[in-house]
């Protein structure tokens, strides 16, 4: 008879059974239903078969009865694994201990390398990474997802035009390009520098190129402020040829500088005289998961915080054996705090927010270094219980604008 299915879960023996007739002790055995295989007649008086571990209280039962002598001669199977290793109690949690603190380990960021950008900026972008809690000595799941802290640190410096963080093994690398660092890697073709947009002109700073607008001029957007095409030989007056020979003597350059200026921006927006918002109070609780597929232990937090009303974030990261990705993950669940905030405004302060807001829509859609020196109302009104602003801006910026110079040109 052979059932060898879950030999190793279930462990089985080789048994040795010898006497007088052995074959009698086997044929009792089968009408016990006791499940045999690898059955072997060693001699006249000997046999030799496998019997799972559980039937081995019944066969001993047997032997008893029927005065056969019974030898063990093979042990295998988890059982008897499990047995050996309680001998050996402290190698065992010794060695468990050493492979959950290598696993702890490699959880762990022990290194952010920053390259690729001058120190000044580098200390910048630490600082960020800091705050946002990637640093040495945190484990890999504590802190927001990669992608997030790329975006916000390019966002966040205007020194910066690119981040990138690549994770090797327990060091994280992040690799900076400065606005600088491209603008120097861009070919230096020959280009003019043209109005952005219609303005005033306040200031002009010139690196290279020859201006064609003076200060206090007026300009319209396309206008040319800076002219790339220089002419050899000017201020030579011996030097004097027909307008095709000046043309041909032309050259194109690299324009380069600013051109600050007064624009002009007109806005409408309206504000309610009654608000109703959510905002998060900065109260938050964290809990964090052991995923094994679709299923979750918690392993921190078990019980929720008692707020009224909440928003969750989810983030979820895989946990590593040295360099190995485990097919386990830790899920940290982000509760944060939300309390709803009702209010009412008077004119005055519907206005105040008014501008504000048509302030910040400005800031988003001008340069960084650009400046608002003056805002005017041109039209209120209160309808419907809003109070709708028509607003004109005077802002102070650069509004110079590359331009390439085209070979026919």
């Amino acid at each position: 008879m052979k059932e060898k299915e879950g030999l190793f879960l279930k462990g089985y023996i080789t048994l040795q059974v010898r006497g007088k007739k052995p074959e009698l002790f086997l044929n009792r055995c089968m009408r016990e239903h006791i499940p045999m295989w690898d059955i072997r007649k060693l001699d006249e008086d000997t046999y030799e078969f496998k019997v799972y571990l559980k039937s081995l209280s019944i066969i001993r039962k047997i032997r008893r009865q029927m005065g056969f002598k019974i030898s063990f001669k093979e042990k295998f199977g988890l059982p008897f694994w499990l047995a050996h290793l309680k001998i050996r109690k402290p190698l065992v949690i010794g060695l468990f201990l050493g492979l959950f603190c290598i696993m702890v380990l490699s959880n762990m960021v022990w290194q952010v390398k920053i390259v690729g950008v001058s120190p000044e900026v580098e200390y910048k972008i630490q600082e960020r990474l800091d705050d946002y809690g990637l640093k040495r000595g945190v484990f890999k799941f504590s802190f927001q997802s990669v992608d997030d802290i790329e975006r916000t640190i390019t966002n966040e410096l205007k020194d910066v035009m690119w981040i990138g963080i690549e994770q090797k093994g327990t060091t994280y690398i992040v690799q900076g390009v400065e606005n600088s660092q491209a603008n120097e890697e861009q070919e230096k073709g020959p280009q003019h520098l043209v109005a952005s947009k219609d303005g005033t002109i306040l200031e002009m700073l010139i690196e290279k190129g020859d201006p064609q607008v003076s200060v206090y001029e007026k300009v319209q957007k396309g206008d040319i402020l800076v002219s790339g095409l220089i002419r050899e030989g000017i201020g030579n007056e011996d030097n004097e040829s027909d307008e095709e020979e000046q043309e041909s003597k032309q050259h194109g350059i690299h324009a380069e500088g600013s051109v600050i200026a007064e624009t002009w921006y007109t806005t409408e927006t309206t504000v309610p005289l009654s608000y109703q918002h959510q905002t998060l109070t900065g109260e938050k609780d964290q809990h964090y998961k052991l995923k094994i597929g679709n299923f979750a232990l918690p392993i921190w937090e078990f019980i929720p915080p008692d707020y009224d009303d909440t928003h969750v974030e989810k983030n979820e990261k895989p946990l590593y054996f040295l360099n190995y990705k485990l097919p386990f993950s830790i899920e940290q669940k982000t509760i944060h705090e939300k309390e709803k905030i009702r209010g009412e405004r008077s004119k005055h302060e519907a206005i105040s927010e008014g501008i504000a807001q048509a302030k910040r829509e400005i800031k988003r859609h001008t340069n960084h270094d650009a400046e608002i020196i003056d805002e005017e109302i041109l039209h209120q009104s209160v309808e419907n219980g809003k109070v709708k602003l028509e607003l004109l801006f005077t802002v102070r910026e650069n509004i110079a604008k590359p331009q390439p110079i085209d070979q026919g040109e």
